[in-house]
């Protein structure tokens, strides 16, 4: 019975591990072989994704710092209507319709910090997302969610840290 409780407890132990939420563990990390990820893409200005129910196009303008690395970044992007696979106008006035989570989808956690989206002054359909907090090096999700009132989309820039 004794070993039944031993190994009862290393299991959950590792299970927990595997699992584990604990950023002071995923702190520890410092470096991530970003070369074989064939999820990542590549950070290029102008970046662009067409949302996954095809309503929505976001087209990521700029990163601070680019490409996006460990800490708080700054993106800035461009929202526009889509139909029938056709990029249309800008919106403009959908700073709080959209919600920005950056995710690490093999330690599965996200950032303790929220985006906060504001326009851009001058620039109609962009926005500008901070802090985008990539706080550890490896794959980050981020999902760009966009409430359309009847409807939602979103899209996803995976890009990989190095360190």
């Amino acid at each position: 019975m004794r070993t039944f409780i031993v190994l009862g407890l290393i299991g959950a132990a590792g299970a927990a591990a595997c699992g584990s939420s604990n950023s002071t563990a995923d702190a520890d990390i410092t470096t991530y072989d970003c070369a074989d990820d064939t999820r990542a893409e590549t950070y290029t200005v102008g970046d662009e994704h067409m949302g996954a129910a095809g309503m929505i196009d976001v087209k990521l303008m700029s990163a601070d710092p680019a490409p996006p690395a460990r800490g708080n970044n700054t993106w800035v992007m461009l929202l526009s209507s889509m139909s029938d696979g056709v990029v249309g106008a800008p919106m403009d006035g959908m700073e709080s319709d959209i919600e920005v989570t950056p995710y690490m989808p093999d330690h599965m956690h996200g950032t303790p910090l929220v985006p906060q989206i504001t326009p851009v002054d001058g620039q109609t359909g962009q926005y500008t997302l901070t802090p985008v907090n990539l706080w550890m090096p490896g794959l980050w999700a981020t999902t760009i969610a966009v409430d359309l009132g009847s409807a939602s989309d979103k899209v996803v820039y995976n890009f990989c840290l190095p360190e």
